[in-house]
């Protein structure tokens, strides 16, 4: 029987913890950008949300979904959705603001934008390991929470406790309240 290298061992665990954190921030994080694409598809097409109908630029809605996408699209594969300013000007281009006001969607993501800026580093810094996403990660994380993680492992954060919350929680189950708080104001 093999003897385990009882240093060796928690380190790996942890690593690999840590990369299930990161996991399941891609899927929460994957489900907001798909709550986004879905509901402006849905306001293109005239569905109303909880708090009102949107008006389009264009005057009419589009007859159905894949209308609507393909409108968005213009002959592209697919839109980004997890840039804040991507999204506020998508919907500048498509949804008429009323008396001074923002369409639903933008003006949620417009009062949340830079936190949703930081949401999105930490997702770039998972899947990307260029300089540019280790610094935009470390300095969300920064504006965040007041530090850095070692090597800009976003695992390292994501398990770290947010103990601004009574009883502190892990900063995964915060940023996924937060995200699920932002999709209830949309839909």
């Amino acid at each position: 029987m093999r003897r385990r290298n009882l240093i060796e061992f928690p380190c790996r665990s942890r690593t690999r913890l840590e990369a299930l954190y990161e996991l399941a921030y891609l899927r929460v994080f994957a489900g907001w950008e798909a709550c986004l694409e879905a509901v402006f598809y849905r306001s293109l097409c005239g569905y109303a949300s909880t708090a009102a109908q949107e008006t389009l630029i264009s005057g009419g809605y589009y007859p159905s979904l894949p209308a609507a996408e393909s409108a968005v699209l213009r002959g592209k594969s697919y839109a980004l959705w997890h840039d804040p300013q991507k999204v506020i000007n998508r919907c500048r281009r498509f949804i008429r603001s009323g008396t001074g006001c923002p369409c639903i969607q933008e003006a949620t993501i417009a009062s949340n934008f830079t936190r949703l800026v930081h949401f999105a580093s930490t997702r770039h810094r998972i899947v990307h390991d260029q300089a540019d996403a280790k610094r935009k990660f470390d300095a969300a994380t920064t504006s965040m929470v007041g530090r850095t993680y070692p090597a800009s492992r976003p695992g390292k954060f994501l398990r770290d406790w947010d103990t601004t919350t009574s009883p502190p929680r892990r900063r995964l189950d915060a940023m996924i309240a937060q995200l699920n708080s932002l999709a209830r104001q949309i839909v």
